[in-house]
């Protein structure tokens, strides 16, 4: 279906009796409704307005006149159109009311065609039949024919135009009247049917039939009546038998509900058919002269049914009786071959005999409130009637309206391939041709089925005064098929069409664009995207009497329909469609006509209510912005065409048009007359608006450099830029904020990833051009502000409008940019993700850069709404801040008068009470960082004196500066008088901060005193002598940490003597370590650096940390006064342990502590007794370090420490060799691993005695016997032992005593700068950018340990949880670590995280080049064999994009990857705590997951061939964090669901956590 034509012309000529009134108005406008295609096609058009058959029509306009408001359309004065009737043959239409008749041609193409209105000559009835008469041989125009269906009168003229003036002057009319003879009573006409060329066939509501002729057979007028001879009813009366027998034979074979006739084999016979709604059919051969003889009386009732249900299994649910023939047509005769080998009716088709008469009857079934239809083919001939081809008729089910001024009609014009089904309100155009051949196409022809071909239906608004009460057909002619009837004015078309009287409409055509498609190897079909067409194209206009969703769903599934839309929708943007014109006359109206196309599409499937999915629905909304923002660009270059100079008529727009990459817009074809490129882009390639508005920048920069513009012509292209870029994309996001709704999108929510389609407002073009765009603009300010217009070569109008401008330019680029990186965020796309990442790191630094340079411009204001907008409170604190300074800073300038500068200090007081209202809006977000950049600028003191803070945010401010803790706590004290936090201040400045030991012993002191005052104040007793007050805890703190700088302060006086000479600080380093570090050795160099950092920083004053401090008193050499002067040194740092250590810290430390002290004599001189006394031997033992730290620690009366520290004695004389411990403590002679081969197949993990004298004390405290007997094995089992600070490094020679010659020691390398900066509770103490303090104070050290055993084997596991983050310094740390620890007793192993971090497809490569990156950069150490993973095993859904769901998988594909990167990839694999699993909710939660259990013992057989052994590496029982969520280090993975709790501190025993590990043991011990 390709044309919709609907139109009632009003009255031109109208001719009325003067001496009888009418009950119609005649000057009443009529009413003019048309669907027409406008004259823009390249092709001619006919004058029936029907397209040539090979080009599709291009624009649908409307032209409606409707009556004046509050006038009826149905007035009840008989002026209701009852009937209608189309005559193609004469080009002329007629509608019938009760009183009035009106012809008019309707044919004609003009405005105003001319129409016959008048009365009837007859009394008014209820009904009247009045053909048209086919002109006479002198007339163009058609005769009148008028009948009375009840009494019988006929009137006859020769010409429309008589039967009009017939009362004006009756002497000369024309025309004849007469009655028809032989009429019953309660007899009337109920059809006439016309019978040409003067003839027609009379059907009476007894079913009879008659023949009237109207000339006579010289031409001349004159009206004659035969009845047609029929087995129908009996013989009396001539042939019809009595009334009463005619009705009741009529009421038991059906109504005659329709009869047709065709032309015979001679001239002047007919041949007339008719149906009756029972199935009986009826054929009479009629000559002009009346003669007429019967031909065939069948009844094929019972052969349809059959037919019918066979054909259309679904027919059968409906009842037999229900069945019904509603009316039938003739087929065409006379047909092209090719058409006749394209149907699928039958071989009558070829056959022209009178003898044999060839129908297609419309038949229906019925129940309730629906109705099956059928077209069904019926040849009759000489041997009796044949069903043919069933054609089901499946899209239209409404049943027969009662009532309905028409039956439903059925045509089938030539040349036979489509037929029409018009009904009340809808017309059903189906296809008569064969399918495309195949096995079931060929099944369903041998049984009469017409498989699924096309079909489709035109729906008409459901109104009362809507309807159709006439029909006709317009056909192509027949080709060598004489007709005595033809005429040069008939009406000619090349396609089948219905046309259609709609009564409070007009005509309406509904024609085939395209016949001879439907014979082709390529039918025409009805899709979701022609559907769509209908409902866009024709729905949008305005009255439309069209109907395109509500009736019937849509045969097509969402998927369907949403991929039509958006086709169409693109179509309709680049005007690819036929209904859109390429060259029309105004694009502004084009334009608009194409955005009501794109809102009618989207109101069509909203109201069709089709799901579209989301990507769909912002396909079709970026395409509606695209087309409502070109239009707006098209009125922008009308405005800069206007406001340019006279002959300058080249716009940046059209130099954009012109000057855009021809890979980016579609090419002119001059030959078609398209020659204007701007105008061409806006018809064909508004779908590249991105790129077009984008160009402008390009356009710029190709005038400026290459120099084709001058000064001036530059400034008018960047002021048009800027206007375009803006306005362009303001107007975007403004249409996709006000229709996002219809779309059923969120304007404000552009992330969806692949889900929607890229933004086209922040495609990189866009935002790339942009940003130059916006510098582009500072650039020409810049250049051109503070001249004068004498001075400038340019319009300085136009650049203060770029400077109003660029606040909004720079408000749009921002918005690109954040929406890439929303959508990009959520994208599968790689690329995008990257690009995305970068956009946002770009957007961080210009929403400050951007909005920052506003105020250069002097665009204050404007900054400050831009930056409140984005919530860019960096910026929007500098602008605030900066703009009261300025006014303040230019007020004391020396030039200025005290009136201007009182002005401008008001005015810097209005700006500074204008941040106090934004503290007030946006808080301390805003509020910290206005007084930051206030501090920067003013100091403390502007912080401390602004008066609008209304909400205590200065203080607040200052209370989280810590490097401002001595300005905050006096703030505290003199403004807020709030003590208590003064104290905390103070406290927490002294203990945690302060760098200078006298600093922080007047803030502690300070602190406790405020404490002090406190707990007098609210009446606690004894608080200068105890610490049970409410502040105990604190109090007890401070009086630690002040008993530690009394220690610190006592070991520098016994130092100062050794130094005090020095000539400068380095001087003075020298000779007190010349002094007092004569006890260590030369070879350990790690002590030595330790050592020498600690007496500088002493020297210093500096506060020293504990640690630092222990080292001092058990490395330094003090004199034998010194116990007099300070106590004995061992002591004193056990003293410093108990103050400032706790936990394991506190024991490793005064093991560590012990041991220096042990070591510190000559045991073997001690030991030697011979020749001497009990006395004398008595005096040597009491000459020893340990004595005297003995006796210190017994005779301390209140040390807390005794039990633990003699604990730790104890521990560190028994793990002491009974001999001096050699260079080869491990083998007798120096070991070499050869790294190429799995040395765990030789060495044994080591049970390093750390790890086993925590479980030992563990097991000690388990009270179930079996139990600890079980633990007790678990101190059995080789582990690693982790040096994760500098301090634990003490841990490695004590560790070394025991280690066997065929054991390996295993080491966790761990204090990388910045590592694992993402967990709290693990995350290291060096900083990252502390990489030398990485290199010399913890690498080194351990370096100078592994050098100096050279027969002890260690397997080194370097820098877990470092290489997966990557953080800070990964590389040149990792890379310093592996070079200096590459040695040849040592192999090591590098972190590979786990599957769940590098194991994601899109990781694996990446993350093993990072690590093959880092070896690399070692200079390829030798020493390296593979990596680490942890065991863990995961059923995580991800599985599409994690292939490594468990370790050995993610052993083998890793290490594959390692290998490519050219590393080596043998593999670890931590199996320590991974017995049980399945227990993690998500696969990356890792802190103290409850329920584990030990796992695999370590052992060399693993089953793999990447994987050399299963070790323990994590020590189990060791917490992995504090699930305190008050604590200082507490990680949220360490409260999740799955963690257990309570848990301590990270490195801190956990007993009831070790316990569970050996209950779910699996093997179990």
């Amino acid at each position: 279906m390709g044309l919709l034509e609907a139109r009632q012309p009003k009255a031109k000529r109208q001719r009325v009796p003067l001496a009888e009134a009418t009950v119609a108005n005649p000057d009443t406008p009529a009413e003019t409704y048309e669907v027409k295609p406008d004259k823009v096609d390249l092709l001619s058009t006919k004058r029936d307005g029907i397209q040539t058959a090979t080009v599709p029509r291009k624009e649908l306009s409307v032209r409606s006149k409707k009556p004046k408001p509050g006038e009826r359309t149905s007035k009840g004065d008989g002026s209701i159109v009852l009937h209608g009737a189309v005559y193609s043959s004469s080009g002329y239409a007629l509608s019938l009311t009760h009183t009035h008749a009106f012809v008019w041609p309707y044919t004609s193409t003009t405005a105003s065609p001319e129409t016959f209105v008048f009365t009837l000559p007859m009394p008014p009835t209820r009904s009247r039949l009045a053909p048209l008469v086919t002109p006479s041989a002198a007339s163009d125009e058609p005769g009148l024919v008028i009948v009375m269906p009840v009494s019988g009168k006929i009137a006859y003229w020769e010409s429309i135009s008589s039967a009009a003036t017939f009362d004006f002057i009756r002497q000369q009319r024309t025309g004849v009247e007469d009655s028809i003879p032989g009429m019953y009573s309660g007899e009337h006409v109920t059809q006439i049917v016309n019978a040409e060329a003067a003839g027609f066939v009379l059907v009476f509501s007894s079913g009879r039939m008659a023949y009237m002729s109207v000339r006579d057979p010289h031409g001349r007028p004159g009206i004659t009546v035969q009845y047609l001879r029929s087995g129908l009813g009996g013989n009396a009366l001539g042939f019809f038998g009595t009334i009463r027998h005619a009705l009741s034979a009529a009421a038991f074979r059906g109504e005659i509900v329709a009869a047709r006739t065709s032309y015979g084999s001679k001239v002047g016979e007919r041949v007339a058919v008719a149906a009756t709604s029972k199935g009986r059919l009826y054929s009479w051969k009629v000559r002009r002269s009346g003669h007429h003889e019967p031909l065939t009386d069948s009844d094929v009732r019972e052969k349809l049914v059959e037919a019918v249900y066979e054909a259309d299994p679904p027919a059968s649910n409906f009842p037999q009786d229900s069945f019904e023939v509603l009316d039938f047509t003739l087929v065409p005769r006379g047909l092209e071959q090719k058409y006749i080998s394209a149907s699928r009716l039958s071989e009558a088709l070829s056959h022209e005999e009178d003898s044999l008469q060839h129908a297609l009857l419309l038949v229906s079934f019925s129940k309730q409130h629906q109705s099956r239809y059928s077209l069904v083919e019926v040849v009759i001939g000489p041997e009796g009637p044949r069903i043919g081809t069933v054609r089901p008729v499946t899209s239209y089910t409404s049943p027969v309206q009662l009532g309905a001024p028409e039956r439903p009609r059925v045509y089938l014009p030539r040349p036979g391939l489509v037929a029409f089904v018009v009904f009340d309100r809808a017309v059903v155009v189906a296809s008569m041709v064969a399918p495309p051949d195949s096995p079931e196409s060929q099944l369903q022809e041998d049984s009469h089925i017409i498989p699924p071909t096309f079909e489709d239906v035109v729906d008409f608004r459901d109104e009362e005064s809507l309807q159709v009460v006439g029909s006709g057909t317009e056909e192509p002619a027949a080709t060598g098929y004489s007709q005595e009837d033809q005429r040069p004015y008939r009406h000619k078309t090349k396609n089948p069409t219905v046309v259609l009287l709609l009564q409070g409409v007009g005509t309406v055509r509904i024609a085939v664009t395209d016949v001879d498609r439907f014979a082709s190897d390529k039918p025409p079909a009805v899709t979701a995207k022609s559907k769509l067409e209908q409902a866009v194209f024709f729905g949008v206009k305005g009255d439309n009497p069209l109907v395109f969703q509500g009736r019937r769903d849509l045969p097509f599934s969402n998927q369907e329909i949403g991929n039509a839309a958006i086709e169409l929708s693109h179509e309709i943007v680049s005007s690819k469609t036929p209904f859109i014109p390429n060259l029309p006359a105004s694009l502004e109206n084009n334009m608009k006509s194409r955005i009501a196309y794109l809102d009618g599409l989207i109101m069509y499937l909203n109201a069709s209510k089709v799901d579209l999915d989301m990507r769909t629905r912002w396909m079709l909304l970026y395409n509606a912005e695209k087309m409502a923002v070109a239009t707006w660009i098209w009125q922008k270059h009308e405005q800069f065409l206007s406001e340019r100079p006279k002959g300058d008529k080249k716009t940046l727009i059209s130099e954009t048009a012109v000057y855009i990459n021809e890979n980016q817009k579609t090419e002119l074809n001059q030959a078609v007359g398209q020659v204007d490129p701007v105008r061409h882009w806006f018809i064909n390639d508004v779908w590249r608006l991105d790129i077009f508005v984008a160009w402008a920048y390009q356009i710029i920069k190709y005038h400026f450099t290459e120099r084709l513009s001058d000064e001036a012509g530059i400034n008018r292209l960047v002021w048009e830029a800027a206007t375009v870029n803006n306005g362009a994309l303001a107007e975007a996001r403004q249409f996709r904020s006000l229709h996002a709704n219809m779309y059923g999108v969120d304007a404000n929510n552009v992330a969806g990833g692949n889900a929607i389609p890229e933004p086209w407002t922040a495609t990189y073009f866009i935002t790339n051009n942009l940003k130059r765009l916006v510098e582009f603009c500072y650039q020409w300010l810049e250049r051109y502000t503070g001249q004068s217009q004498e001075e400038a070569p340019i319009d300085l109008r136009l650049l203060e409008a770029i400077r109003h401008l660029l606040p909004s330019l720079t408000s749009q680029y921002l918005d690109s940019l954040k929406e890439f990186s929303t959508w990009a965020a959520m994208s599968e796309d790689i690329q995008a993700q990257e690009r995305g990442r970068a956009y946002q790191q770009i957007y961080q630094e210009d929403v400050y850069a951007k909005i920052l340079k506003l105020k250069d411009f002097n665009l204050w204001d404007e900054a400050i709404d831009l930056a409140k907008e984005f919530k860019a409170f960096d910026s929007l604190a500098e602008v605030v801040v900066q703009q009261f300074l300025m006014l303040e800073q230019s007020a004391t300038e020396g030039n200025i008068s005290d009136t201007a500068a009182q002005e401008k200090l008001a005015l810097a007081k209005l700006k500074k009470q204008k941040m106090g209202r934004l503290f007030d809006e946006y808080d301390e977000t805003f509020a910290f960082r206005a007084y930051e950049v206030l501090l920067e600028s003013s100091g403390v003191q502007a912080v401390l004196e602004f008066p609008f803070d209304r909400n205590g945010y200065a203080t607040k401010f200052l209370r989280t500066k810590p490097e401002l803790a001595k300005i905050s706590w006096i703030n505290d004290v003199e403004r807020e008088k709030d003590i208590d936090h003064a104290a905390e201040t103070l406290l927490d400045l002294g203990l945690t901060r302060e760098q200078q030991v006298w600093n922080k012993k007047i803030e502690l002191s300070l602190g406790k005193l405020a404490l002090l005052a406190d707990e007098a104040e609210h009446g606690a007793t004894n608080s200068f002598t105890n610490n049970d007050g409410k502040n105990g805890a604190s109090l007890e703190k401070v009086d630690h940490a002040l008993e530690i700088i009394k220690i610190q302060d006592a070991l520098y006086t016994q130092i100062l003597p050794s130094f005090q000479d020095g000539l400068d600080e380095p001087a003075e380093l020298e000779m007190a370590i010349k002094e007092h570090g004569v006890l260590i050795p030369k070879r350990q160099k790690a002590l030595q650096t330790i050592f020498s950092d600690a007496m500088g920083r002493l020297l210093r004053h500096e506060a020293l940390e504990p640690h630092t401090l222990i080292d001092l008193l058990t490395l330094a050499a003090l004199g034998p006064g010194h116990y007099d002067a300070i106590g004995d040194q061992f002591y004193l740092a056990l003293k410093v342990a108990q103050y400032g250590l706790k936990g394991e810290e506190r024991t490793d430390a005064e093991r560590m502590i012990w041991r220096r002290c042990l070591i510190r004599d000559d045991w073997k001189r001690v030991n030697e007794t011979n020749n001497k006394g009990d006395l004398d031997q008595l005096a040597t033992v009491g000459e020893t370090a340990a004595y005297h730290t003995l006796f210190a620690v017994v005779d301390e009366p209140n040390m807390k420490l005794s039990h633990s520290t003699l604990l730790a004695f104890t521990a560190t004389a028994l793990a002491l060799p009974q001999q001096p411990r050699q260079a080869s403590a491990g083998c007798s002679s120096a070991v070499t691993l050869d790294a190429s081969t799995n040395v765990f197949k030789s060495y044994t993990l080591h049970p390093n005695s750390f790890y086993r004298a925590e479980v030992e004390a563990a097991a000690k405290n388990i009270s179930d016997p079996t139990l600890a007997a079980a633990a007790a094995k678990v101190a059995d089992v080789g582990s690693f032992l982790w040096l994760d600070s500098i301090a634990n490094i003490g841990k490695l020679e004590p560790a070394l005593a025991d280690v066997p010659c065929e054991n390996v020691l295993g080491l966790v390398i761990y204090d990388l700068p910045g590592r694992d900066c993402a967990a709290k509770a693990s995350n290291g103490e060096l900083k990252v950018g502390e990489i030398e303090r990485y290199k010399t104070e913890y690498i080194d050290p351990i370096v100078s340990i592994l050098k100096s055993h050279p027969n002890t084997a260690f397997a080194l596991i370097i820098e877990p949880d470092s290489s997966p983050i990557s953080a800070d310094g990964y590389r040149a740390g990792m890379a310093y670590a592996l070079e200096q620890l590459n040695l040849p007793n040592v192999v090591m192993y590098l972190d590979a995280g786990h599957g769940g971090w590098l194991g994601w497809n899109d990781n694996l490569k990446p993350g093993a080049e990072e690590l093959a990156g880092a070896w690399k950069a070692a200079g390829e150490p030798e020493q390296v064999r593979g990596d680490l993973t942890p065991g863990e095993f995961s059923s995580d859904p991800d599985a599409q994009y994690n292939a490594c769901q468990n370790e050995k998988t993610y052993v083998s594909t890793f290490g594959g990857y390692l290998a490519s990167a050219g590393m080596p990839n043998h593999a670890i694999v931590d199996t320590g705590r991974n017995a049980v699993q399945g227990m993690r909710q998500e696969w990356g939660n890792w802190c103290n997951i409850n329920g584990a259990g030990f796992g695999v013992r370590p052992t060399a057989e693993t089953g793999l061939e990447l994987a050399d052994a299963f070790v323990w590496v994590k020590p189990g029982g060791e917490s992995d964090g504090t699930s305190d969520a008050s604590a200082v280090r507490y990680d949220s993975f360490c409260g999740k669901e799955e963690s257990f709790k309570p848990s301590p501190e990270a490195g801190q025993w956990n007993q009831k956590y070790f316990e569970m590990l050996l209950e779910n043991a699996k093997p179990a011990f």
